[in-house]
């Protein structure tokens, strides 16, 4: 069964919102202030302590160094996402397994972390990670579903999340703006339900 992770995780507000619907995953942005999701270590730790403990963790980050990547294993995270150019010996050297993100312009590097055992997942998401876009999901077609999750983000959302699972078959799919308010701030609670029950494809209450 396809696996959900939510993204952009901010507040107390969203955390109870997950932990009602209990995604799989749910990640937060880190040390990326260009992102209006972006949180510091301090709000991490908070809401870290208030989720399920069901729900894994997913630090999401942009070009890392390594003293992040030791920082967010500290606080006590998961996983750890990477896009952008990351140095070798920071994946490498990473405490806690690694999402890669591909976005459709180096999607043509996912061979160079096949062999990689601290890369765990793939990440394919749209040009502009973060900005609720689709991209044209046939050029991962020929992506091969190995031992690393295949995880597709990328503008999706109760209304094209069924149609992204029959056409790739994902073992996770990764929604943030899909699931947030109209006013762009933190998640909305019926959002999120239609999303976890359309993927799950059964009622909740």
């Amino acid at each position: 069964m396809t696996k959900i992770k939510i993204c952009g995780i901010t507040c107390c507000e969203d955390v109870e919102i997950l932990n009602k619907y209990l995604p799989e995953y749910a990640g937060f942005v880190m040390f990326f202030p260009k992102s209006r999701r972006n949180i510091s270590a301090h709000t991490a730790a908070n809401l870290l302590s208030l989720l399920d403990k069901r729900i894994k963790t997913v630090a999401v980050t942009v070009c890392p160094t390594a003293q992040q990547v030791s920082e967010i294993a500290e606080l006590g995270f998961d996983f750890i996402q990477m896009h952008g150019e990351v140095e070798g010996s920071v994946i490498d050297n990473s405490p806690i397994p690694v999402f890669k993100a591909f976005n459709v312009s180096d999607i043509d590097k996912v061979s160079v972390y096949a062999e990689n055992k601290n890369v765990c997942g793939y990440v394919f998401d749209a040009a502009s990670p973060g900005s609720g876009k689709t991209f044209d999901w046939e050029i991962l077609k020929n992506i091969p579903h190995d031992n690393k999750l295949f995880i597709l983000a990328g503008g999706l959302d109760c209304k094209n999340v069924t149609d992204a699972i029959e056409i790739l078959n994902p073992d996770i799919v990764d929604v943030s703006s899909g699931v947030e308010n109209e006013s762009k701030t933190g998640k909305s609670r019926e959002k999120t339900a239609g999303f976890v029950r359309t993927v799950r494809k059964k009622r909740l209450v």
